[in-house]
């Protein structure tokens, strides 16, 4: 009688300690490492509804396109905030792809180029944007505007706009030293808003939340993916945040 008491007392203790366990992974967050771009213009609108649909708290690293699969490499993150292509993204730090990581497209993107809205300039090519980029072309009255010099405001090393627009109309090519580098890829608006002298390019997204404050000028569209990449197998709880992400609820968030 009593081996069949304690035996039942043991039962209970492990049913509590696994509960208690179950709560503790339960109330982990879930960790997405990456691209600013996705941050703000998808996971940020709906991360309220995220949490309440999924129930698990998300933690938002906006630290880069290629930090964040970096940290998904190095299982420092559950998942990847990507704005450009894997391809791309492997190529940037140098190692080939495993085959082992699943990109879970969200929405589609269009890069442009942004210029202070006093600037007289209203279109450019690819191969302006490029010129510009790598130094060759320096002065706005190479194309069309007034005598002065460009002053180019590049996205961060290892952010997926930096690295779409190097790869789509950059042919690989790298900026100019002279090129300005930002932290991160939406204060790009906010000096070329300063600036009447200065380009940048960032997502369309960030020129609908700064309206007004830049002035889109007409190019052959940069068009890209904006995607969510996981490595191996995933949990129930970050396979439920992928499945809202791509909802038509989520949809109508996204900026």
């Amino acid at each position: 009688m009593l081996i069949l008491e304690r035996s039942a007392e043991i039962a209970r203790v492990l049913a509590l300690v696994g509960a208690l366990c179950g709560s503790a992974i339960a109330g982990e967050d879930i960790v997405l490492s990456g691209s600013s771009t996705v941050q703000k213009r998808i996971l940020e609108p709906v991360q309220k509804a995220l949490e309440k649909r999924s129930g698990t708290r998300v933690q938002l690293l906006g630290v880069g396109t290629i930090k964040g699969i970096s940290a998904l490499i190095k299982g420092e993150a559950a998942a990847a905030m990507m704005s450009s292509s894997l391809e791309v993204a492997f190529r940037e730090i140098g190692i080939p792809s495993e085959g082992t990581y699943q990109e879970h497209v969200i929405m589609k993107d269009t890069v442009v180029a942004v210029v202070h809205p006093g600037n007289p300039v209203k279109s450019l090519t690819w191969e302006h944007l490029s010129d510009i980029n790598t130094g060759k072309i320096t002065n706005w009255k190479e194309i069309g505007g007034k005598d002065g010099r460009i002053v180019v405001v590049a996205a961060p090393r290892g952010a997926g706009t930096r690295a779409v627009v190097r790869d789509m109309v950059m042919q690989g090519k790298d900026y100019a030293d002279s090129a300005y580098t930002t932290i991160t890829t939406r204060e790009v608006v906010d000096i070329v808003t300063k600036s009447p002298i200065a380009i940048g390019t960032v997502s369309e997204g960030f020129v609908k939340m700064n309206k007004g404050k830049v002035k889109v000028l007409k190019m052959k569209p940069i068009t890209r993916e904006l995607s969510i990449v996981t490595k191996d197998d995933i949990s129930p709880a970050l396979a439920a945040i992928i499945k809202f992400l791509k909802s038509p609820e989520a949809k109508k968030l996204f900026l």
